[in-house]
């Protein structure tokens, strides 16, 4: 007999099944050479004894199945896990495959699969099924392949247990841990716009001082609000997202409103310059996305302030998508360029493309090596993300910064 030990999520052992291959015929003609097959004596003492192990064991169910997966025998707490009763299974022929779900039927389906590949090795699953009343529930079930029998007339054998209430539990486990990090995120917002109103109020305070250099003063202050603002505006779409089951940022949603809010604080008029945006739906992980929030920060704030002199109208253009889909997108939209440099490509799964059609970065100045904060914070940044930028300097600036996500890998 060979056991099975039964354990919670935590790796605690609560139980153990015997699993028995039934004395098949090959081990009982090992056994006595003198026997050609299996008494029906045999039979009803192994049936019995699995019928009281059943017995010993809180909400279980015994489970043969022949190749159609239809049972051939059901034991057990049947009643109270199904709510059929186990003559139903007989009278109208009812597979027990029919009380799985429609989205767990697959995962069924793929692990008698593999216990079929591997006859000496059981299958351990969890899954959901429906009962005679319309409830969902949550079964664990272990299953292995029978040696062949014509007596048994089965090919699996289960064991199955409820564990529904774990699962509640469970759910109810990540509801608490799930509001906890939305108040988690709620604060940091608010404590960075703290922040950002203090700035602002020291930048008032300077503004009708007689500071020398006021207005680069100003515009440092600015910059830093900028930089503030894009972390609280992180905080803010995890606080807002309904979403309980990824633990990442919908990134398009976020740059949409980065963008709305530095074209808000440069006060930007939609009829001197022009936004044109086009977003993938892509989730990032927070190591992802804060850096790269950041950037998106200094590239869109420097072609607000210096792509455009004298208040000339122009066009900024943001492109963020799959690495798949960029050349598509460049295809249909407005110059931009699928040429690139970057070393190791192949595992960079994303681009964002900020662009302008303002004066351009002087030819002189390396961008990588400027004396700009701003400039020095996105070299940082995008080595930070393991990701490459590169500027093309052709009519205006178009920054490009190919990028992936651990969460995706």
């Amino acid at each position: 007999m060979t056991s099975l030990f039964l354990r919670d999520e935590k790796g605690h052992i609560y139980g153990k099944v015997g699993v028995n291959p039934d004395v098949s015929s090959k081990e009982l003609l090992e056994n006595d050479p003198g026997r050609s097959e299996i008494s029906k004596e045999d039979l009803q003492k192994n049936s019995e004894s699995y019928r009281l192990f059943l017995q010993d064991v809180r909400k279980s169910i015994g489970l043969w199945l022949d190749e159609n997966l239809v049972p051939t025998f059901i034991d057990g707490s049947v009643k109270e896990i199904t709510g059929y009763d186990r003559e139903d299974f007989r009278s109208i022929n009812l597979k027990w495959i029919e009380l799985v779900i429609p989205e767990d039927q697959f995962l069924v389906l793929k692990h008698i699969e593999w216990v079929k590949s591997n006859p000496n090795t059981y299958a351990e699953l969890e899954y959901r099924i429906r009962m005679k009343d319309g409830e969902i529930r949550w079964l664990r079930e272990i299953i292995h392949v029978l040696p062949e029998n014509k007596e048994y007339q089965a090919a699996f054998r289960s064991f199955i247990y409820d564990i529904n209430e774990q699962k509640q539990a469970e759910e109810r486990r990540m509801k608490i841990e799930e509001a906890q990090k939305r108040e988690i995120h709620h604060r940091v917002k608010n404590n960075l716009q703290i922040i950002s109103s203090l700035l602002d109020l020291q930048a008032q305070t300077l503004a009708g001082s007689n500071v020398c250099d006021t207005p680069k003063v100003l515009e440092a202050f600015k910059d830093s609000q900028n930089r503030i603002a894009s972390m609280a505006l992180i905080h803010e779409e995890l606080y807002s997202s309904t979403s309980t089951g990824y633990v990442g940022l919908d990134f398009s949603a976020y740059l949409k409103n980065l963008t709305a809010y530095i074209f808000d604080s440069y006060n930007v008029k939609n009829d001197a310059i022009s936004l044109k945006l086009k977003f993938d739906q892509i989730n990032l992980g927070m190591d992802t996305a804060i850096p790269l929030g950041n950037i998106a920060t200094e590239l869109i704030s420097n072609a607000l302030k210096y792509a455009f002199p004298s208040k000339s109208k122009g066009e900024v253009s943001i492109l963020l998508c799959k690495k798949e889909n960029y050349k598509h997108y460049i295809e249909n939209s407005g110059g931009f360029r699928a040429d690139s440099q970057c070393q190791g490509m192949e595992d960079l799964q994303f681009v964002l493309v900020i662009k302008d059609n303002g004066i351009g970065l002087p030819d002189e100045i390396d961008f990588k090596k400027a004396d700009s904060l701003g400039l020095q914070i996105v070299t940082i940044l995008v080595e930070q993300i393991d990701g490459c930028i590169e500027l093309k300097r052709d009519n205006g600036t178009e920054f490009t910064i190919w990028f992936k996500d651990t969460t995706h890998v």
